[in-house]
């Protein structure tokens, strides 16, 4: 049985469950837990002393497609690495756990009068934050800073596509869009600092930073989120996502599920049957098991 242990706020860990009630997760009885859930081959628990519990087969799965892949802690508030004292770039990714839907990586430059603002704004961790709300703050954000964004969002056509050109990896695809999104910035603002919530080896995006011929300082940390301007690129790429997944919905006549689950599982099952591979391919990313099952080929 594998297990995955980490610490979340309470923020964090209501935020988590949203996300796993709309991927078809079912509530658990644990009267030591602040919550419990099942899903498919895995057990989870939040307390009250901010330990998650990942118990099942399906725990690594599940750490890869709803948590950080350096789980630490969330850094304190007032953390001086937040302190913007110069042009600075933030970034951040949503979409890699999501099965239908495009990958996208938002980037935003602030300065210091713009992250004061931000934190006004409540810019946090997108995952705190109800879809709604993330609409209405990104949308806040580009009126007011819109050359200050960049947003690298790749569609689930060219997503297949360039995940078999990347030899398979995502991580090495997720490199390339924060280096894009991020030189955007850079070449535009000046900015000599960069802050990405880690996902991977941090040579990954250094070096994928190098290959666009940026010049600049890059910190790569878990929880990245407190700082002002990843907030806002986290904001910024799960508003993107959003729309984006209504207008693949909207086209092929399907309400398409955010995350991984059984919700997801019974869509894709109907879009095979209906259209086949090439159908999924348009609107979904078929390396996952998920393509598998709905072909009848797996669980």
């Amino acid at each position: 049985m594998g297990q995955v242990v980490l610490k979340l706020s309470a923020a964090a860990g209501r935020g988590l469950r949203e996300r796993l009630l709309d991927a078809g997760f079912e509530d658990r009885k644990d009267p030591h837990a602040a919550w419990a859930m099942a899903g498919p081959g895995v057990t989870v628990a939040h307390y009250a002393s901010g330990k998650l519990l990942v118990q099942g087969k399906g725990a690594d799965d599940f750490a890869i497609t709803y948590l950080d892949e350096s789980p630490d802690a969330a850094p304190a508030s007032g953390d001086p690495r937040d302190v913007v004292t110069g042009e600075t770039i933030g970034s951040d990714e949503t979409g890699k756990g999501d099965y239908f839907g495009p990958l996208v990586v938002a980037a935003m430059c602030v300065d210091p009068d713009v992250a004061l603002i931000l934190r006004t704004l409540g810019a946090r961790d997108s995952k705190e934050v109800a879809d709604q709300a993330a609409r209405e703050m990104a949308d806040e954000i580009e009126a007011a800073w819109k050359d200050r964004v960049a947003v690298v969002v790749i569609g689930p056509e060219r997503y297949n596509e360039m995940h078999a050109e990347f030899g398979g990896n995502l991580n090495r695809l997720l490199a390339w869009a924060h280096a894009t999104a991020i030189a955007e910035l850079a070449a535009k603002h000046g900015a000599k600092r960069a802050v990405v919530d880690k996902f991977a080896d941090e040579r990954l995006v250094r070096d994928a930073v190098r290959k666009k011929g940026v010049e600049i300082t890059l910190e790569q940390r878990p929880r990245a989120e407190s700082h002002p301007a990843v907030a806002a690129a986290s904001v910024l790429a799960r508003a993107r996502f959003l729309r984006e997944l209504k207008r693949l919905g909207d086209a092929c006549g399907r309400k398409l599920p955010k995350g991984a689950g059984t919700p997801v599982d019974v869509v894709a099952r109907e879009i095979f049957r209906a259209e086949g591979i090439e159908g999924l391919r348009k609107v979904a990313k078929v390396h996952f098991k998920t393509t598998l099952k709905a072909q009848g080929l797996f669980g």
